[in-house]
């Protein structure tokens, strides 16, 4: 088995993997990543929120984006049939970003990894991480052609997303505390839009008395991508296949069926389930888990590539301090850190399936500040210690909800 070193390994080329290798090599590190399948290639999370804009410019990425001009979204829309509420990023509590875009993430990753790979990173497709040893810090590969090598790293990153590398191989797997639900979606042309400027905006539509939710996610070329999320419990009770449910739920849906009545589907109807995830720890010795390689809680309010690019970041910004001498408090600067933001997107998950949060997006009257707040969060800015929505997200949606009764 041949032995190679670097400074930094990287598993996976995914948005974390790719944000995190484009700052380290600008750095003056030497990147090794690998990525277990070809680019490009399919994968859902195709919404993204105004801070992953801001976290690619800071990388230097914003430009490679903007070039392949993506469909501009300018906020998200929560439809129930009978109350429609639209949050505008541009209404928010003064964050540097109030747009983002709506992305193949086919062509978004691959672009995002082709940027990495041009400023230095050293870039391998078809390459397997088989097994890794944190204490002497060496991570074997097996490659295309079924050769193995070693590499010696000061430090891994783990962006592997569902496969999960190193809490697989090193038993960090935890229960994420979410119900298990499923995803059932796939792309449709010729949808019906709306035409008050918001048809690049992600519209959610509530079914069903809030048992399942459908995203509506347009992009340029005219295609959109919808979805159904809902429990498996819920899936199941329909006893139909998943092309069945998808058109039946579709059908059903008083907001969808008018949007897709002459839709033409573009391919066939896949499915991700139990895709919720956690882990024990985010780092270890010589090692950190970011992307969905960590936590990952639910697709509701597009926070995936949010916390991706968030992590990946964060990740190269710490080991480019430790390798140059710097202390570093992994606990304190990175895991900590990645908690708060993660367990605002948690508490509005929750909230969002207990019906609270639809009962505040709803409400008929609404504080112009709580509306910014809340923004500020379905934006991604969910680091702001001056919105009362991070800095206590249950005590927040709690006391409006008490409010609300109230009145």
């Amino acid at each position: 088995m041949s032995e190679k070193r670097c400074d930094v390994f990287i598993i996976g080329g995914g948005p974390a993997g790719s944000i995190a290798a484009a700052k380290l090599v600008q750095a003056g590190f030497h990147v090794k990543l690998v990525e277990r399948q070809t680019f490009p290639r399919f994968v859902i999370g195709e919404s993204l929120l105004p801070r992953c804009n801001q976290l690619l410019a800071e990388a230097g990425l914003l430009e490679t984006i903007e070039a392949a001009d993506f469909q501009y979204k300018g906020g998200v829309a929560f439809d129930d049939g009978e109350h429609c509420e639209v949050f505008h990023f541009d209404n928010n509590l003064g964050e540097p970003f109030d747009s983002s875009f709506q992305v193949k993430r086919e062509r978004f990753d691959h672009e995002l990894l082709k940027a990495a790979e041009s400023l230095g990173a050293d870039v391998e497709y078809q390459a397997e991480v088989i097994g890794y040893d944190p204490d002497a810090g060496t991570i074997d590969v097996k490659h295309h052609d079924g050769a193995t090598s070693c590499w010696h790293a000061q430090k891994v990153i783990d962006a592997s997303g569902y496969g999960r590398v190193l809490p697989r191989l090193l038993e960090l797997e935890a229960e994420p505390g979410l119900a298990m639900r499923r995803a059932t979606f796939r792309r449709v042309e010729n949808d019906r839009r709306p035409t008050d400027g918001t048809d690049g905006y992600i519209y959610v539509d509530i079914h069903d008395h809030n048992r399942a939710w459908i995203w509506n996610i347009p992009f340029n070329d005219g295609v959109t991508s919808v979805g159904i999320v809902c429990t498996e419990d819920y899936f199941q009770s329909f006893g139909l296949n998943e092309s069945e449910f998808w058109e039946r739920i579709i059908e059903d849906n008083p907001q969808a069926r008018a949007r897709y009545r002459n839709a033409r589907p573009l391919n066939d109807v896949n499915s991700l389930s139990g895709y919720s995830a956690a882990v024990k720890q985010l780092y270890g010795k010589h090692f950190v888990l970011a992307g969905n390689a960590s936590e990952f809680l639910d697709p509701v309010f597009s926070s995936g590539v949010t916390l991706a690019l968030e992590s990946g970041a964060k990740a190269a910004d710490l080991i480019g301090a430790e390798l140059q001498g710097r202390d570093v408090n992994w606990q304190t600067d990175y895991e900590d850190y990645m908690m708060r933001g993660i367990e605002v997107f948690r508490s509005f998950v929750n909230a969002w399936y207990d019906g609270r949060l639809q009962r505040i997006f709803f409400a008929a009257e609404k504080d112009e500040q709580i509306k910014k707040a809340i923004t500020s969060v379905l934006s991604g800015y969910v680091w702001n210690p001056k919105n009362f929505f991070v800095k206590q997200p249950d005590h927040a949606i709690d006391t409006l909800i008490t409010m609300m009764d109230a009145r």
